[in-house]
């Protein structure tokens, strides 16, 4: 992602499943509107590959499959679009997670974009296996889609039309906070869409004597996240920032909120979730299973950036 918030190079895994064609349908979309770099990508099982080669010939499976995308990329593109972009048409053999990610590096992707389920049997499934390990080691960027109604994105003949409305941030008050903030600025820029900042409280838990002293405790820090929030939002989102504080489970609760406010992409770290405690990882992953809303991972923040922000936080404190 350059400094305007659009991307160079995309990279899409496709499987054939309805997923994997939503998610090719956006970074098609996104390709076109940010004239990137667009590589469509398929794997097949070494199994598959060595059936198909003593049978067809070595290359017989290579040459279909790209076929097969180079089809389907134009089946999904109205021909009347001058901005579609021209696929590069991958086609590997291997684990799935493992190529994709070997593919990124070589088309040097800035940006993975992927279905969240996929098929199984030979065209293996992609969530719960696939997709979950790109997110776990992904050095860039990956935006899981999962299948949308009405879909976010349009194609029209000038432009692809993106219905974003609102970029949802998840916020844990930890060292990569500016990170993920930055991030989904740039991100939210470059849809004309807001900001949300939505912080999820852990419950507190105890006897039913002590309920009002939870309660108590409970309005007390949800004004003290309020502010901080509104603090970030001043120093760091400028006017156009919503900022929301909730108790409960954060999938869950981001997963609600998301649905309630026309939040088109939810843009969330993978080293926290937007809780007070909540395990690395397991709340991008759940969101994902629950919501029809495209979620883009990011990587954990390079260390220099880490260090700017505990900086940051530290100064702010102090004032």
């Amino acid at each position: 992602m350059d400094g305007s918030g659009c991307f160079r190079s995309i990279l899409c895994p496709v499987d054939f499943s309805e997923h994997s064609i939503e998610a090719l349908r956006f970074a098609i979309g996104l390709a076109g509107r940010d004239q990137a770099r667009l590589t469509v990508l398929t794997i097949n099982e070494p199994l598959l590959v060595e059936a198909a080669s003593a049978k067809c010939g070595a290359t017989y499976l290579a040459r279909e499959s790209e076929r097969e995308l180079r089809n389907l990329v134009l089946a999904l593109t109205p021909g009347t679009a001058d901005w579609a972009p021209v696929p590069h048409c991958v086609v590997r053999a291997g684990k799935p997670h493992t190529e994709i990610l070997a593919c990124a590096t070589e088309e040097k992707a800035d940006l993975i974009v992927m279905g969240t389920h996929g098929l199984g049997g030979y065209r293996r499934m992609f969530f719960g296996s696939v997709t979950e390990r790109v997110l776990q080691h992904s050095p860039i960027l990956v935006l899981a889609v999962p299948l949308l109604a009405p879909h976010v994105v349009v194609f029209a003949d000038r432009s692809p039309v993106f219905h974003v409305g609102h970029v949802l941030v998840p916020i844990d008050f930890g060292p990569a906070t500016d990170y993920h903030i930055g991030v989904a600025q740039r991100v939210a820029k470059s849809f004309g869409a807001s900001l949300l900042l939505v912080h999820v409280l852990r419950e507190l838990r105890g006897p039913g004597g002590l309920r009002l002293a939870f309660q108590g405790r409970e309005r007390e820090r949800a004004e003290e996240a309020r502010e901080r929030l509104f603090q970030l939002a001043s120093t760091r989102c400028g006017a156009d920032v919503e900022v929301c504080v909730v108790s409960g489970k954060p999938a869950d609760e981001i997963a609600e909120i998301a649905s309630r406010h026309a939040v088109g992409l939810i843009v969330m770290g993978l080293s926290g979730g937007g809780g007070s405690e909540s395990r690395p990882g397991s709340v991008a992953y759940r969101i994902l299973t629950m919501s029809s809303v495209p979620v883009l991972a990011l990587p954990p923040a390079q260390k220099e950036e880490t260090e700017h922000s505990e900086r940051t936080a530290l100064r702010t404190h102090a004032v």
